[in-house]
């Protein structure tokens, strides 16, 4: 947005939506495990600390990670295989996927379903 230049590669595209969607669900994981960990502290006050040590929280975070990783990635995936023709132009200022969908000149039901249910 601070440069002149007002054009995107397909590449850097396609690794903006990857990081916008992988972010969002991870922040989304750590607000469940920040709420699994209220609970502990409420509803079991005197087992919170052999519960919620360094270990677990550890593992927690990393999985928070790891589970919006495999999930993000198998559309971003298939979306960069799909085949792309006419003008791929569009007048917003991130790469969003149902834009990227438009613009393919392929059958893109599965991917839009697969989106959806994830």
């Amino acid at each position: 947005l601070l440069t002149e230049k007002k054009t995107i590669s397909l590449p850097g595209c396609f690794l903006q939506m990857l990081f916008f969607y992988y972010l969002g669900t991870c922040t989304l994981f750590h607000m469940a495990v920040m709420s699994l960990d209220r609970y502990f502290a409420i509803c079991h006050p005197l087992h919170y600390t052999t519960i919620m040590n360094n270990r677990s929280c550890l593992q927690l975070i990393l999985s928070c990670w790891a589970v919006s990783f495999l999930l993000m990635f198998p559309p971003t995936i298939l979306t960069v295989q799909l085949p792309f023709c006419g003008p791929n132009v569009m007048n917003h200022f991130y790469c969003d996927a149902s834009l990227l969908l438009q613009l393919s000149c392929a059958d893109t039901v599965f991917i839009e379903k697969l989106m959806l249910v994830i």
